[in-house]
């Protein structure tokens, strides 16, 4: 056989080869091949998780899939159409004059004392499995009275041995509102909303005063304080009463600082020793959505998994004209996520991205 003809041949087996194995400059594990694995990049760390201090799209871009609020825009509406996500509707206001006498749906803002939003959330959600919630055979919570001597082999919150989960109820919404007033937390929008939302700039003046209030290692139990203008009505409703008209306000309903908190995960994060290690909400998030935050680590990758609590959202089965024909309804109806695991690599380069992306 010629000698060309030999190099090629070999040529030709070691490339059927290599196309068995797949592109041999694959930037990710051969185990990951073939699997449900959703690949990314972020150029910023995330300063904040907790959604109380978030703003900012690096930081969305995790959170979004972990918090849940009440409302959320439909994915294939355009323009921008608001939608329920875990609340069983959008909630109309209810307009009230001075004398508390209720007003018509078109009443003008001149005669508008507060308007009144009543949220009904759906049952049976809950939350993402966490070491908050986890419970001896007494029925007390296993971590919520640690001391450094009990943290002496904890570096990760992995490290705790038991986790447990709750339903998410009307209450953890509440409690994250008033978390707006924490002294220590400084929420972006808590002076906007203190204009908005009745009572609160009274919670927050309450709060300052309040025992440890400025104590990182003191849980600031907001249970016990009481914000005026929202309510907790039964297990699944509650209503938030704000000043005047103001329609803009339902679209802050699909912002994650209106997303619920449980008070049981500020219990467990408020102990001495858990910000020295890190183990805060800024850190590890806890939520009720389709994703879970197992690996942290802002300097190299972000790893999201299936949170297997996950209420099982279902892919819109309506969008615009078109939207059929272009396939973007062909999974209409079915449970979300569609993937097991989401990657997220930090990139702080265009060049280096580019190339993640060529491979």
């Amino acid at each position: 056989m010629p000698t060309g003809l030999k190099s090629c041949l070999i040529l030709l087996v070691l490339l059927i080869a290599g196309c068995d194995q797949g592109p041999w400059n694959n930037p990710y594990p051969e185990s990951e091949s073939g699997k449900p694995i959703y690949y990314d990049m972020f150029s910023e760390r995330p300063k904040h998780l907790d959604p109380i201090t978030a703003y900012s799209a690096d930081e969305y871009q995790f959170i979004a899939q972990i918090y849940e609020p009440p409302l959320q825009y439909h994915f294939l509406k355009r323009p921008y159409q608001l939608t329920t996500l875990t609340a069983t509707e959008v909630p109309a206001p209810v307009y009230y004059d001075v004398n508390g006498n209720k007003l018509p749906p078109d009443a003008d803002a001149d005669n508008v004392d507060h308007s009144v939003y009543r949220v009904e959330i759906q049952p049976g959600i809950r939350y993402q499995p966490h070491p908050a919630f986890a419970k001896n055979d007494a029925g007390d919570y296993r971590y919520h009275d640690l001391d450094k001597s009990d943290l002496t082999d904890i570096h990760d919150l992995s490290d705790f041995q038991h986790t447990a989960t709750r339903e998410l109820t009307a209450a953890d919404y509440v409690y994250q509102i008033k978390r707006l007033a924490h002294p220590r937390l400084h929420s972006p929008i808590a002076g906007l909303m203190s204009k908005y939302i009745v009572g609160l700039p009274e919670l927050m003046k309450e709060l300052k005063k309040a025992p440890g209030a400025m104590n990182a290692a003191q849980f600031l139990d907001l249970r016990d304080y009481d914000l005026k203008g929202v309510e907790v009505i039964d297990r699944y409703t509650y209503e938030i009463t704000i000043k005047g008209k103001y329609p803009q306000f339902v679209y802050w309903l699909a912002m994650p600082f209106f997303a619920p908190m449980p008070w049981e995960a500020e219990r467990f994060h408020n102990q001495p020793g858990m910000e020295k290690r890190n183990i805060v909400l800024d850190w590890y998030p806890i939520g009720t959505g389709p994703f879970m935050l197992t690996e942290n680590n802002p300097n190299l990758r972000m790893v999201m998994e299936r949170n297997p609590n996950f209420w099982g959202e279902k892919y819109p089965s309506e969008g615009m004209p078109g939207d059929r024909e272009a396939g973007l309804l062909d999974d209409a109806g079915k449970e979300m996520p569609f993937i097991d695991k989401a990657v997220y690599s930090l990139e702080n380069e265009s060049i280096p991205a580019w190339n993640k992306f060529l491979q």
